[in-house]
């Protein structure tokens, strides 16, 4: 079909109302597809989304975190590429969703989305984890829990296990290609040695953790940063009180009989 005849096209449907084009669009998706996943599975588009539309919460806030992962895809793994930037994510499941390469040795990536409650992005005051006003949150877990063979918890991740955490700011921007970065090894620890803690702090602006941008994360990865690590100050005032008190107890006294 020539240009010409595309605009002739372009101008009818222009002219047609609102319903006269709806069934036009009826009659041409019922020959073509919007996705291969429609075949893979054996359902339209439309009966998809409205399946996903009618699933309980928790379903689809785990669709909004496979969403978030997609989009890095196509935004920022796109764009690392147009700057000399290779994927080199490998096949297999991994602790890290993507690892892109500029020559200089390859950076893993685990991406996750802000965390968000009834529709609006979590807040916390910042002051707890040394932030200026508020900060956000996201959630740092894999999706499936299990304890190896030691009876130790697997869902939480370990340090080392990638290099850059990316976070889907979608909920508090609304489009989805909006990120902010930090380094794995920055991340708040958990409850046991080499584990990171599940709710971590996310700054509102750019500043000594958090960047918007993948290439300042990457240019902070290979500085070294003498072991400097965000912290937590209520848990670690709990711990000193704790150790107060423990302090403050005394030894019973053993009764000693003659």
């Amino acid at each position: 079909m020539s240009e010409e005849t595309l605009n002739a096209v372009r101008e009818l449907l222009a002219r047609c109302t609102p319903e006269e084009r709806a069934a036009v669009f009826r009659e041409l998706r019922a020959t073509h597809a919007i996705h291969p996943y429609e075949a893979a599975v054996g359902a339209p588009a439309e009966m998809i989304l409205e399946a996903v539309h009618r699933a309980p919460e928790l379903t689809r806030r785990m669709l909004r975190g496979v969403i978030a992962d997609a989009a890095f895809r196509t935004f920022v793994v796109a764009a690392l590429e147009a700057r000399g930037w290779k994927d080199v994510t490998p096949e297999g499941n991994f602790a890290y969703d993507y690892s892109v390469d500029d020559g200089r040795g390859p950076i893993t990536i685990q991406v996750k989305l802000q965390r968000s409650e009834r529709g609006a992005p979590v807040v916390k005051a910042g002051k707890r984890y040394g932030f200026d006003g508020e900060v956000f949150m996201t959630e740092t877990q894999k999706t499936r829990t299990g304890t190896d063979g030691a009876e130790n918890q697997t869902r939480p991740y370990r340090y080392g296990e990638f290099d850059v955490l990316a976070v889907s700011m979608q909920p508090s921007t609304g489009t989805w290609d909006s990120y902010m970065y930090t380094l794995g090894r920055w991340l708040l620890p958990g409850k046991t040695t080499g584990e990171m803690a599940t709710m971590q702090p996310v700054a509102k602006v750019d500043g000594e953790f958090w960047t918007r941008g993948f290439e300042v994360a990457a240019q902070w990865f290979r500085e070294a940063d003498d072991g400097k690590r965000m912290r937590d100050s209520a848990t670690k005032r709990a711990g000193v009180k704790g150790k107060k008190k423990a302090a403050k107890k005394k030894a019973p006294t053993k009764r000693v009989v003659k």
